[in-house]
């Protein structure tokens, strides 16, 4: 039998030579990319233009960059109802975080929840084009390499066609979704909004949980919290370039037709029944500038979670009715691009399950989200430069029951209120890779400035720093 020493020693090993591995595969990718074949985003090679033609920098959209989404991901060079070549593109991300409680580990090699770097953080695999005819899809296929789990990310499939209306042209369609507004064609709303990145380290809380450490754990329902665990079908239709409306219905992921789209995801939230979803909005374009104002909103009710934090199957569910309001300026030209976006989401909570269990101290309560961003970038010969400031803001009621203190995310004051400032700088070139300097400052978070947890940690104490390579092929 190998002696404690020899076992760790072949373990330091065995993560030396996948470290090796990773990095050599990495560099090929990097190497390949620089070819003019089969090495670029699958929608550039669809439809033969550059990616700043449908981005300004990735993965924000331009005017045709929405309009050829809301055309099913079909606009193609082929004179055939199917592309000769399979429409794939793929993704890396590798980053490094500072913040208080970080260690200097590597994930996935160490396997440390709260390590400072991840190479890679994620690596996705996307089909992105025509699938037939008028029938497209972006599917994502990602590994997270904090959690060291493979699933499928963000996913939508859709049908779509064209037709006068009052003499204007209408363009309608069908989406298949798993994620409530990744269907959007804007990026006020959630799913494509800002950050476009962040980190995904953890910190340590006990030996069995740990938590992001990139924002609040806290927030509204519509905001990202139901990706890959609900599944749903949209109608949409955009009359003359200006005036779009959808609806949709979602269902768990955890069962029946819709349980592909959850694939590798745990069910953390259990939906009772269906969730309706809408969206609104009017848009106007002139010249270098486009811009949008809507509403989106969602009714969902949902199955509380055991003290174990599983769902409960059975029985009353709570009801969030979130509803929001949003808005997008872009003034493009071939050099300088600006765009400012905003959304702001009410969400009221009525806990009908989660009351009379003792979950919640009070009967019903309230939860609001704003963020504000403004993007600068400026095209040049040598790449594109740039960057982001926003503000970001959750609050609304206290409730003795729902934030309780604790270590890291309680709330010594019972309160939700959290208040961050973002900056970034990003430097893009080749269309292909980009490059992220990104600084999030907390005013306030759970509710305090300073020990806001009751455990003496300050708001402060979660600025992070964040440092992202990412690269698009």
């Amino acid at each position: 039998m190998r002696t404690g020493k020899e076992r760790k020693a072949a373990v330091m090993r065995e993560k030396y030579r996948i470290m090796v591995i990773c990095v050599g595969f990495i560099c090929l990718i990097v190497l390949l990319s620089f070819k003019n074949t089969q090495a670029v985003p699958s929608f550039k090679g669809q439809t033969g233009l550059s990616c700043n033609v449908c981005h300004t920098v990735f993965p924000e959209l331009t005017p045709f960059g929405r309009t050829f989404k809301l055309n099913g991901y079909t606009l193609s060079t082929s004179q055939k109802p199917y592309e000769t070549k399979l429409p794939i593109s793929a993704m890396i991300q590798a980053s490094y975080t500072e913040q208080k409680g970080l260690s200097n580990r590597i994930d996935p090699y160490d396997d440390a929840p709260d390590a400072k770097f991840a190479l890679p953080q994620q690596a996705s695999l996307f089909y992105g084009g025509r699938i037939y005819d008028r029938l497209g899809a972006l599917v994502q296929l990602s590994y997270d390499g904090i959690g060291n789990d493979l699933f499928l990310d963000n996913t939508d499939i859709r049908f779509a066609d064209n037709f006068k209306l009052a003499g204007k042209d209408l363009t309608w369609g069908l989406t298949l979704n798993n994620n409530p507004t990744v269907q959007d064609v804007w990026n006020s709303t959630p799913a494509f909004g800002y950050p476009y990145a962040s980190p995904s380290s953890g910190i340590v809380v006990n030996p069995s949980t740990t938590y992001a450490v990139a924002t609040p754990l806290i927030r509204t329902l519509i905001d990202g919290s139901l990706g890959q665990q609900v599944g749903g079908l949209g109608a949409y239709a955009m009359w003359d370039s200006m005036i779009y409306g959808e609806i949709a219905a979602y269902r768990s992921n955890n069962k029946g037709i819709t349980r592909p789209l959850g694939a590798g995801a745990t069910t953390s939230i259990l939906l009772d029944g269906y969730a309706p979803y809408w969206r609104l909005a009017v848009q106007y374009q002139t010249g270098p500038n486009s811009i949008a104002v809507g509403t989106y909103g969602m009714i969902t009710n949902v199955f509380p979670n055991d003290q174990y934090g599983n769902p409960i199957t059975a029985g009353p569910s709570d009801k969030y009715t979130d509803v929001a309001i949003d808005a997008q300026y872009q003034y493009i030209t071939n050099k300088n691009i600006f765009t400012a976006t905003t959304t702001w989401i009410h969400e009221k909570q009525d806990w009908d399950a989660s009351f009379p269990l003792g979950i919640t101290a009070n009967s019903s309560d309230h939860l609001n989200t704003f963020k504000l961003s403004g993007s600068y970038y400026y095209r040049s010969a040598y790449g594109t430069f740039g960057g982001t400031v926003a503000y970001l803001r959750t609050y609304g009621d206290a409730d003795q029951e729902l934030y309780a203190p604790g270590p890291i995310y309680g709330s010594a004051t019972h309160n939700p209120d959290t208040e961050a400032s973002i900056f970034e700088l990003n430097y893009t070139y080749q269309d292909q890779y980009k490059f992220a300097l990104q600084y999030t400052a907390y005013d306030k978070f759970n509710g305090g400035s300073t020990n806001y947890d009751g455990s003496g940690r300050d708001a402060s104490d979660n600025d992070t720093l964040y440092l992202l390579a990412w690269l698009m092929f």
